[in-house]
């Protein structure tokens, strides 16, 4: 409810000295005060927006549809349309590994130009949801993507490029809304595993089905995210897998043919214990020689950051650690009841 204050208005009378006697006259020589002149007007400056059909052209040449055959009991496959992001010039696509399900007897990727050419799977990883996919024959002179290297920060505009229904040359248009999104903050779908290791990027960009595996990118045209999900409950929330997060499992799956996902040998869960913080992750079983106790942790110890970044929950250690990878080291920042902080270095193995 809007409260109306109502101002009353004091008029401020200025009394007469008692003597009655009128001020002194002013001699008709003295200088007069100038008037002080006022500051020009200047008309409200227009805020232009920036560029987005510019942005658009650039980065459209670099999304394909992802079209895939999928058996049904009744007989008669059903089509799922998603979308890709061209990496590589030779035509190699990254999109989402629920885009590629396991179950899809064909796989086809539609270029810009509209041609369709038959597209096999190389790999695919469901904790991070994403996938690698490759034209049957290699293409020639296409147009990758860059991925940004640069933190991004909530407010910053942002598009979405990809097919949404199938409606191809599809662009959206949004911010930044936030970071460090997990499996619980998109709502836990279905699509996507619980012990995934995710850390999204929150846009207001409208994403929507067929989207899935489309980049967001800067006014740069370059690439900050993979678009992923969206809150089903929600309305211009969606989320996409961070580009530090892409860059790293092409880089595992190009030069070891698979992502080497990082086993600590520790288990831990979010706590609201330790003093002064909100929420921190509390170490709650450590595995006999493996990397955690070789590094000295113990039960009871809480986690405060991972190389230098603080963390808060067990899923923002989950996804850095991964972001690491197993070539570490992983630097830990450690507190137990009674000693001062100290850093612990861990040298990660492959597995889970």
């Amino acid at each position: 409810m809007l409260a109306r204050v109502v101002v009353g208005l004091v008029a401020l009378v200025a009394c007469r000295p008692l003597d009655d006697e009128a001020p002194p006259p002013v001699p008709s020589d003295s200088p007069k005060a100038e008037p002080t002149p006022s500051p020009p007007v200047r008309p409200p400056r227009s805020a232009a927006l920036p560029d987005f059909a510019a942005v658009t052209e650039q980065i459209a040449p670099s999304v394909v549809s992802v079209i895939c055959t999928l058996p049904q009991a009744t007989g008669r496959p059903k089509r799922g349309i998603g979308s890709g992001t061209i990496v590589r010039a030779d035509g190699l696509v990254v999109t989402n590994a629920h885009v590629v399900p396991i179950t899809a007897s064909a796989i086809d990727v539609e270029y810009a130009n509209q041609e369709r050419v038959r597209a096999q799977v190389i790999h695919r990883e469901p904790l991070l949801d994403l996938a690698v996919i490759a034209p049957d024959p290699p293409r020639v002179d296409q147009a990758p993507v860059v991925f940004r290297e640069r933190p991004v920060r909530p407010g910053e505009w942002v598009l979405a490029v990809g097919h949404p229904f199938g409606l191809g040359d599809t662009v959206t248009v949004g911010v930044v809304s936030g970071l460090g999104r997990d499996w619980v903050d998109v709502g836990k779908p279905e699509d996507l595993p619980q012990d995934g290791f995710f850390s999204f990027v929150q846009t207001d960009a409208s994403i929507n089905t067929g989207s899935s595996g489309g980049p967001i990118v800067d006014l740069r045209g370059e690439v900050l995210g993979i678009a992923t999900a969206v809150r089903g409950e929600g309305t211009g929330i969606g989320f996409a897998v961070p580009a530090p997060m892409v860059r790293r499992y092409l880089e595992e799956v190009l030069t070891h043919g698979r992502f080497r996902r990082v086993r600590l040998g520790l288990r831990a869960a979010d706590d609201d214990e330790f003093p002064g913080r909100m929420a921190t992750v509390k170490v709650t079983r450590v595995e006999a020689a493996g990397p955690g106790a070789k590094a000295g942790l113990q039960v009871d110890d809480f986690i405060l950051s991972v190389a230098g970044r603080p963390v808060s929950r067990v899923s923002e250690v989950a996804y850095l650690t991964q972001l690491i990878g197993v070539d570490g080291p992983i630097e830990l920042q450690v507190q137990r009841a009674g000693e001062p902080l100290r850093s612990v270095t861990l040298a990660p193995v492959e597995g889970l």
